[in-house]
């Protein structure tokens, strides 16, 4: 794997915090005249052409497997939007300044709780929908000694990057159990697992497991065994797209185009997880050395992340604020979060549902 891979995913986590940045200027969002209504195949003829800037919260690799299949099969351009990503990682702004400073109209977050944390801040954002309904961040560790749920932590030896420490005591602290347990600072690589230097390693399910896959010849359940926060009891979205609350009365109509092209091409991913990997190489990514092989099996194992009951009943991306402001939101005040915004008042389901009009799927 290359050294860019090994980075992979979110592997800054952002856990230093959101920024504090206020609300800036207004966003980027420019209107350019009406548009021919000819190729609109989504019900957006004779709208208003637009660009929509949008800053991700991670290189461009094929976490955003659907935003690609939108852009590339011509969704956003059915809906008369053209659509400029601004590529995150590191040394890249935050997409909570981005957003608040109006170089992005949009964002989409890796990190719900730096996201969240920015709101009191004096962000005024809405959290329009999130790609993954469960974070791939969880545990990774060998089948001989495997950890599947919070009692196996205690007396072991935590192998995780520095800032995963918090996520690892809420996880005991929700379970009622003591904080019994080693924590040891490694990096992005999972050889020290290997050599059984720690009993847990923490990881995204998405990236580490692959390389055990590649370059151990290992099998999940037989060799390797993984287990989501959520699993453990801390639940949280993932990939959450959100806009000033602002563009909610200013720009809702284009919220709705944009949201429904995007979700065409996550409904695309989940039948070819190929189609978005090959993209990701050979388009969008194209200056990050990523190998196809290990970008298709990512795509595989992160689809499962973007369903559950509730998009199955009402359509992908969509947020419960219950769940956000109940279990989420315990799983965040025990790993110390102190100040966090009302969800039902960040939440907006105005704008997806007017995207599936009663429906699961567009």
């Amino acid at each position: 794997m290359s050294p860019r891979q090994d980075l992979s995913r979110r592997a800054l986590l952002r856990a230093a915090g959101a920024s504090g940045l206020a609300l800036g200027a207004g966003g980027l969002l420019s209107a350019c005249g009406s548009a021919d209504s000819s190729g609109s195949a989504s019900g957006a003829a004779g709208a208003e052409s637009a660009t929509v800037k949008v800053a991700l919260g991670w290189i461009k690799n094929v976490e955003f497997a659907g935003f690609w299949l939108a852009d590339h099969k011509g969704y956003y351009a059915d809906e008369n939007l053209t659509v400029e990503f601004q590529a995150g990682g590191p040394n890249t702004p935050d997409p909570t300044q981005s957003v608040s400073a109006g170089s992005a109209d949009l964002g989409v977050h890796a990190n719900m709780q730096t996201l969240l944390q920015s709101i009191p801040k004096g962000n005024d954002f809405s959290l329009l929908g999130a790609v993954f309904q469960t974070s791939p961040g969880g545990l990774l560790s060998l089948a001989a000694d495997p950890v599947t749920e919070p009692k196996d932590l205690l007396g072991a030896k935590v192998l995780g990057q520095q800032g995963t420490q918090p996520t690892i005591d809420a996880v005991l602290t929700r379970a009622g159990l003591e904080k019994d347990y080693d924590f040891v600072p490694v990096g992005y690589d999972v050889s020290p697992l290997v050599e059984k230097q720690g009993k847990a390693y923490t990881c995204f399910l998405t990236n580490q497991p692959i390389t055990l896959e590649t370059k151990y010849g290992m099998k999940k359940g037989k060799g390797y065994q993984v287990v989501t926060y959520t699993d453990l009891g801390l639940p949280t979205y993932s990939s959450i797209v959100f806009c000033k609350r602002t563009m909610l009365t200013g720009q809702a109509d284009v919220l709705e185009r944009f949201l429904r092209a995007t979700i065409r091409g996550w409904q695309d991913n989940a039948k070819d997880p190929e189609e978005a990997a090959k993209l990701a190489v050979t388009k969008y990514g194209v200056d990050l050395g990523l190998e196809l092989k290990q970008q298709i099996r990512e795509n595989e194992l992160q689809i499962p992340f973007t369903q559950s009951a509730l998009t199955k009943e009402k359509g992908l991306l969509r947020i419960d604020d219950k769940l956000l402001g109940g279990d989420m939101y315990d799983g965040l005040r025990a790993a110390g979060v102190k100040k966090l915004p009302s969800a039902s008042k960040i939440v907006d389901q105005s704008v997806l549902d007017a995207v599936f009009d009663g429906k699961a799927t567009v």
